[in-house]
């Protein structure tokens, strides 16, 4: 497992291209909207001899009912000898705006972030399923229903009202870019000479709204995100840059 005090971190770029198309009350597709699902967020790189583990196991978990698996590749380690072809510094600085919020510091590779409330190794399967449990329990009472669906050539993403008992009523809405399968053959660094796989390795992280308690519905345009470079998309319903994921939902065009 490889470690990396926090430096200094710039700001995430937002997407220009996503375009914010419609927004209100709730359609007719939130009411049915399912529980919230858990999301586990792998920080990776193909620089690190630790990490394929991790990543295999991602694989393994992408379609498991009620979970969001994301994958982020880091740039911090391509001095190693290999540049990571997935990496970027804004995956690289969200893992470090969740250091900073859980207030520990704690920055490696590879590192699982569960529901973005703590953080076990990647590669430890029973170590997330206790994360999981534990993130369940603390957030049972502050869980948002969130959807996404096609309508045409629009996607639509349904998130739900605060639970009366919850005291978290505001969130930012993020929309993942992400790409289902990522082949890569290695031929420097740590991991030469190895092929490896990646699942729902992020492309692009934007925010698209805020959200305030109340159901509301957000629309965009489906043919503008299919030339983004992914083909699946996620929802996350997040308070602030990197505190705990109140809600999520998945889309495969």
């Amino acid at each position: 497992m490889r470690r990396l005090l926090p430096p200094c971190a710039g700001a995430l770029a937002a997407l220009a291209a996503i375009t914010l198309v419609g927004s209100g009350i709730a359609g007719p597709g939130a009411g049915s909207a399912s529980p919230s699902n858990s999301v586990i967020e792998l920080f990776t790189s193909q620089g690190c001899s630790s990490c394929p583990p991790a990543d295999a196991l991602l694989g393994r978990l992408v379609d498991r009912s009620g979970l969001v698996a994301l994958s982020y590749s880091v740039d911090y380690w391509d001095y190693l000898g290999w540049r990571d072809t997935l990496a970027s510094a804004a995956n690289s600085e969200r893992q470090r705006e969740y250091a900073r919020s859980r207030g520990d510091g704690r920055v490696y590779t590879p590192q699982m972030v569960v529901d973005g409330v703590t953080h076990v190794n990647g590669s430890d399967e029973e170590a997330i399923k206790a994360a999981l449990v534990a993130a369940e329990v603390r957030l049972a009472r502050a869980k948002v229903p969130v959807s996404m669906r096609g309508d045409g050539d629009t996607l639509v993403i349904d998130v739900g009202a605060a639970p009366e008992q919850s005291d978290k009523r505001a969130a930012t809405i993020w929309l993942a870019i992400a790409k289902e399968v990522e082949k890569v053959a290695v031929v420097r660094g740590e991991n030469r000479g190895r092929d490896l796989s990646y699942h729902h390795a992020v492309r692009e992280l934007t925010p698209i709204g805020m959200w305030h308690g109340e159901a509301m519905t957000l629309l965009l345009p489906l043919k503008d995100l299919k030339i983004m470079g992914g083909d699946c998309l996620f929802a996350l319903l997040q308070v602030e840059d990197a505190g705990p994921i109140l809600g999520a939902a998945e889309f495969k065009p």
